[in-house]
């Protein structure tokens, strides 16, 4: 599991790749952390691109739970885009949607959360 990071704008967009299950979550909480410990009020955007997941289990949900609850403590809005067609359908089984702010591509996303970063959004995701 990998996560890359690029600030656009006032968001900033973390790209995930691999897999997050039982053995790489623990990696996906400790990568998210710093991330998260910077949301501050006025409210920061964190967007997951999910374009590089192809698989997370109930641990991945679980962390992403978590992140999203403490960013909202901290006035922080998380929401993850670019789903793949399989982790698409685990989100919809899970209602996850409900909880986390789910978006078809990180354009979309940035267009409803920060138009500001969209405007200097250079690739599709």
């Amino acid at each position: 599991m990998q996560l890359i990071e690029q600030r656009v704008g006032d968001a900033l967009l973390l790209k995930a790749s691999g897999r997050i299950d039982r053995t790489t979550a623990d990696g996906f909480k400790g990568a998210l952390q710093p991330h998260l410990e910077q949301c501050k009020p006025g409210g920061n955007v964190i967007v997951l691109d999910f374009s590089g997941i192809d698989y997370i289990s109930s641990v991945g949900f679980q962390v992403l739970l978590v992140a999203q609850k403490r960013a909202k403590a901290q006035y922080g809005v998380i929401a993850i885009a670019a789903l793949q067609p399989g982790v698409k359908a685990i989100f919809e089984i899970a209602n996850f949607s409900k909880v986390i702010r789910c978006y078809d591509s990180v354009r979309d996303a940035l267009a409803e959360m920060s138009p500001a970063a969209l405007a200097s959004y250079t690739h599709e995701g």
